[in-house]
């Protein structure tokens, strides 16, 4: 394979896994969303206590904004999500194996493990990822024919 046929391929697999990727750092900003979300429950009364402000900062405004920062964030996230999904959509449609198809969108959109759709699909694992590799292989050929 040519240094160009490597580059192609490369670039085919990062367009490939950006659906998978934008869902890994929705996930990420999801889980610090709500431990934040989690720190404005109000914590138990305690009567005993005095209280005294020791600094003029209001953490809980401070919170709430960094909760509304990332609720936009995930917003943009999801948005740019579900555009290279319908990116990808439109180049597998294209692709003529119905099983090469179907492989790739299980994996790279629908985020399936090669175990799951081997056993869905009723394919050896080997095979499984032999069509993989196949299907991938005919997407880096139709990116170099088409723009997608």
């Amino acid at each position: 394979m040519s240094m160009d046929e490597l580059m192609d391929l490369k670039e085919t697999y990062e367009f490939l896994l950006s659906p998978r990727r934008l869902a890994d750092e929705i996930w990420r900003k999801d889980i610090r969303r709500q431990e934040l979300r989690a720190c404005l429950l109000p914590a138990a009364i305690a009567y005993d206590k005095d209280r005294v402000q020791t600094t003029p900062d209001d953490v809980m405004a401070d919170t709430m904004a960094d909760v509304a920062d990332l609720d936009a964030e995930i917003e943009i996230l999801q948005r740019q999500r579900a555009r290279q999904i319908r990116r990808i959509g439109k180049a597998l449609d294209m692709l003529e194996d119905s099983r090469e198809k179907a492989i790739l969108e299980a994996y790279y959109i629908g985020q399936k493990s090669m175990v799951e759709i081997s056993e869905r699909m009723s394919y050896s694992l080997q095979h499984t990822y032999r069509l993989k590799r196949d299907g991938v292989e005919n997407m880096r050929k139709m990116r170099n024919t088409y723009v997608v």
